[in-house]
């Protein structure tokens, strides 16, 4: 069985905090780790990253090991190109990247003393967090794209650090907009109630609580959704564990929708206009409407076929975007699900 691992290539304005901003194009640092040489192992200088745990998502786990080896919370941005190499044993590994930003301190979880102070990054205690011991890490360092390839160990790495910093400038912000289809309920000819109030079963209750971590990997502000019992019950995990509010939509539910679908497709163009990180949740008749909108936005073919493909049950798609209102441009796009 290959082994499957995610890590994270972190950027922040030369000079962290003290940098006033870090515009667009402006000087960038990146983070990277040493680790030692071990009896299976050269030491190298390479980018945080670690194995998956059991059943773990991999943008949970890219967010937990950078967390783990370097005390930076992160947001995760765009997805970059994954790895694949071999291991010890014959076996193949599989590495997914994303560009990653640190938290700025007071949006989630508690300070750690231990971190940066010049950044004040935060952990959340929700990541259960233990940090890498000294047999895995030994050094961390901020350092610009020059001086990391100097350091960098192994060319692979090298070709990362240019796709995620073009130019070896800061990268554009982007801020994520989710369209996420509800968790699995109870069907439809074994519920005898209102349709409104129709819940989730106990598996789609299990989905919600797994989609709450990995929503929590993207700088997500605000969860906004369809009334209805069973796309409410999907976001509130999440909502808690953001500690982000909940906002109901009448036209995000299928009656709404039915009645007037361009009203859904508004919801959706002001939260583009508003240009902040947002999940939207709604039902699968709802969708497309939903995911058109965003889509008319993407700047490829390739991300407008990935943003506009039927989402299942707990499956959602992240957009992430520059710009808001018309200007607003989705420049890469992943699905997930859990």
């Amino acid at each position: 069985m290959d082994v499957e691992a995610a890590g994270c290539v972190v950027v922040r304005p030369a000079g962290g905090r003290a940098a006033g901003g870090g515009a667009a194009g402006g000087p960038v640092e990146v983070l990277l780790v040493h680790r030692p040489r071990s009896a299976t192992r050269a030491p190298d200088w390479s980018w945080p990253k670690g194995k998956l745990e059991e059943d773990e998502h991999p943008a949970v786990a890219a967010v937990r090991e950078t967390a783990e080896e370097t005390g930076v919370r992160v947001h995760l941005g765009v997805p970059l190109p994954e790895q694949r190499y071999e291991v010890s044993g014959g076996r193949r590994k599989r590495v997914r990247y994303w560009l990653a930003r640190p938290v700025p301190a007071g949006r989630a979880g508690r300070l750690d003393a231990a971190v940066d102070p010049a950044l004040d990054p935060v952990l959340d205690p929700a990541l259960d967090v233990e940090p890498a011991g000294p047999e895995e890490i030994d050094e961390t360092a901020w350092v610009s794209p020059q001086r990391a390839r100097e350091l960098l160990t192994h060319p692979d790495d090298a070709d990362l650090l240019t796709a995620a910093v073009p130019g070896d400038v800061l990268p554009a912000p982007t801020w994520p907009l989710v369209v996420l289809r509800h968790a699995r309920a109870v069907k439809r000819t074994d519920w005898a109630g209102e349709e409104a109030v129709r819940p989730l079963l106990e598996r789609g209750h299990a989905q919600s609580r797994a989609l709450a971590p990995l929503l929590s990997c993207f700088d997500v502000h605000s969860l906004v959704t369809s009334p209805w019992a069973r796309c409410v019950q999907t976001v509130l995990p999440a909502a808690e564990l953001a500690a982000a509010p909940v906002v109901v939509e009448d036209p995000l539910t299928e009656a709404g929708h039915a009645r007037d679908p361009h009203a859904a497709a508004d919801v959706v163009a002001g939260l583009l206009a508003e240009g902040s990180g947002v999940v939207v949740c709604s039902h699968g008749p709802v969708l497309p409407t939903l995911q058109a909108v965003v889509a008319a936005h993407a700047g490829t073919a390739e991300v407008r076929r990935a943003l506009t493909g039927r989402l299942t049950k707990g499956e959602l798609v992240v957009a992430h975007l520059s710009g808001r209102g018309s200007a607003a441009r989705v420049v890469a796009a992943e699905r997930h699900a859990r």
